[in-house]
This record gives structure tokens, sequence and C-alpha cells, in this order.
């Protein structure tokens, strides 16, 4: 567990780490490292930025066939920091924000949400795993086409 006070000490903070294991619920098994390279900014009093990256290869049952599925996942952080007594009463509405005590910032946790958010929801072997093949459309029986076609 890696703890940072934001409160205090100078920014940006730059970061790059790997981690080993991880503590998300219903995620593969990492089957290497994750590695992460972030800077946290500090905007204001209590407001944060972080940017960065994140990478890494999970092991994960195919959802439809249940074999073994090799997960890349690799994306970038654009998250704002906001201390947890704010949540309740902030109006900011912006779609990427870690809410967390700011004195006793558990990087991990940021880090293993951030993971959660995008790892697959569903995870399949290949896109077409076990889709049955669409059937060429063939011509439906008419019984009264052809006495159609003999009066046209």
């Amino acid at each position: 567990m890696k703890i940072l006070n934001l409160n205090e000490g100078s920014f940006p903070i730059k970061l790059s780490f790997e981690l080993e294991n991880h503590n998300v619920p219903n995620i593969g098994k990492l089957t290497n490292n994750l590695s992460v390279e972030a800077q946290i900014l500090k905007i204001s009093k209590n407001l944060y930025k972080c940017d960065g990256s994140i990478e890494g290869n999970f092991l994960d049952t195919c959802q439809n066939c249940l074999k073994d599925t090799e997960i890349n996942i690799s994306n970038t952080i654009n998250v704002t920091i906001k201390d947890s007594a704010e949540m309740h009463t902030d109006s900011s509405d912006q779609d990427q924000t870690h809410y967390q005590e700011l004195e006793y910032f558990d990087l991990y946790r940021f880090i293993e949400e951030e993971v959660a958010i995008i790892y697959p929801d569903i995870v399949k072997c290949n896109k077409d795993c076990l889709e049955e093949p669409h059937p060429e459309e063939q011509e439906k029986n008419l019984p009264f086409k052809k006495i159609r076609d003999l009066i046209e």
C-alpha cells in the first residue's frame, strides 16, 4: 500500500511503478506486472489532476466458451482528484473524478479503480466466439406469388 499526502509537498509528483497483483474483484489474474506511468498536478487547494498511462496483461475466462483468454489493457489516465469530503457537495459534473481523503491518498486504490473502469465488461476469446453463422437470406415460401406473377 502506497500512501501519499497530497496536502503537502511539491508538485508535480511523477510516478513510475509496477504492480505485481491487484485486489479488483471479478476480473482476471495479472500475467505480468501492471505498468503505471503518471503525474499528479496540483490545480488548486483541493483540486488535483492525474495524467498518465496504465498497461497490463490479464488471464481471464471467455464468457462464451470458457477458454482461458488473454486480456491486454492499455489506456491513458486523465482524472481529476478531489477530497472525499466534497463528494456530496460537488456540482462540477465532471465525468472522471476520483474522490479520496487527500491527506492519506491510497495510490494503489486509485490505480485499482482505474483498472476496474477500463477492464472489459464482456470477456471473449474472439469477437465471433460461439456465434452461429447467419444463414443466407432464403426466399420465403410465398404460395400466392406465382398467381400474382400470372396476373401481372
